[in-house]
């Protein structure tokens, strides 16, 4: 009978360890998988106030590139951007600016997209006046000297033509703004 009964408590207690390390066992994944978790959530990498200089084989001035905060993800492949401002020059001027409420940055750097409130400046020169488009996304090619939308864009060009439309691409190196759809003119004669 003592020998029963020591048999019994054993599996009794063999049982009850199993127990406790399947219960242990289930308690570190659910843990770990947590963990997991928060570290997806986290930036792998975050800077404050960050500028950004590119130069051209001669070394001038090709853009620059600021912002209030830039977040990398790597798990996402992506990287969030606060405030971006991109300003293109040329001959050490600057001749243009881009900037938004928010943003990111696509293929390692080849494609920039300014989002909500985007505003482009083309800024004055001896040939060319002022003009500014508003829309509510950019996207930026740098090294192809491209920007291009496929929101609607609103063109106000100093002194008195205003400009509507779907989509658009500028291409600095034809010289050309093109848009794509919906096209509205409204052309006001300030001389009487």
């Amino acid at each position: 009978m003592d020998n029963k009964l020591s048999s019994i408590f054993a599996l009794i207690f063999i049982l009850f360890i199993a127990l406790i390390s399947f219960w242990l066992n289930q308690e570190v994944k659910k843990e770990l998988l947590e963990d997991a978790k928060n570290l997806n959530n986290a930036a792998d990498f975050y800077l404050r106030n960050f500028s950004s200089k590119h130069m051209n084989e001669a070394g001038t001035i090709k853009y620059i590139f600021t912002g209030k905060e830039m977040k990398n993800y790597k798990h996402s492949e992506k990287t969030l951007l606060l405030q971006p401002k991109f300003v293109k020059y040329k001959d050490s001027k600057p001749i243009s600016n881009i900037s938004g409420e928010s943003g990111e940055i696509k293929n390692q750097g080849d494609e920039i997209i300014i989002k909500e409130n985007v505003i482009l400046n083309r800024l004055p020169n001896n040939s060319k006046k002022l003009m500014s488009l508003y829309t509510s996304q950019l996207n930026i090619v740098p090294t192809e000297d491209i920007v291009f939308s496929k929101k609607p864009v609103k063109i106000i060009q100093e002194p008195n033509i205003e400009i509507d439309g779907i989509g658009m691409k500028y291409d600095r190196k034809e010289n050309t703004i093109k848009l794509l759809s919906n096209v509205k003119v409204h052309y006001e004669n300030t001389q009487k």
